[in-house]
């Protein structure tokens, strides 16, 4: 127990003065840590289908960015997975970014993603055909 419960038998003493009881989250549970910087790796998906979508989201959650290339799937399927990415960039506040036609970068907020588009100067070395 901490200090606060034990100066209070287990209850917490919030500012307006009256006790509240002090319950243990009986659904928490321990947070994946992020990979460090130094140690990330790209991890690369391919799926088929939707059951896809768990191997996603735990890589992301442990802090790899994952290309996720949704182009051997069927439309509903790859628009169901994209959603889900969403959704799930959106609860971790990383960042999804379409890299090539059904093909996307989920980064976790810890990566910052830099787009480029277009040619970096004139000699026409980034805009090969």
């Amino acid at each position: 127990m901490g200090a606060l419960r034990d100066e209070h038998h287990g209850w917490l003493m919030p500012s307006g003065g009256y006790a509240a009881p002090v319950y243990e989250d009986p659904w928490a549970t321990e947070a994946v840590a992020p990979a460090p910087a130094e140690a990330t790796r790209i991890i690369s998906v391919r799926p088929t289908g939707f059951e896809s979508a768990r191997v996603v989201g735990e890589h992301l959650r442990a802090g790899s960015p994952v290309v996720m290339d949704v182009s051997e799937m069927p439309d509903a399927d790859a628009k169901r997975l994209v959603d889900f990415a969403s959704g799930l960039i959106f609860g971790t506040r990383g960042s999804i970014e379409r890299i090539a036609r059904r093909v996307f970068l989920l980064a976790p907020p810890e990566v910052e993603v830099t787009v480029i588009s277009g040619s970096l100067d004139d000699s026409g070395f980034y805009n090969q055909s």
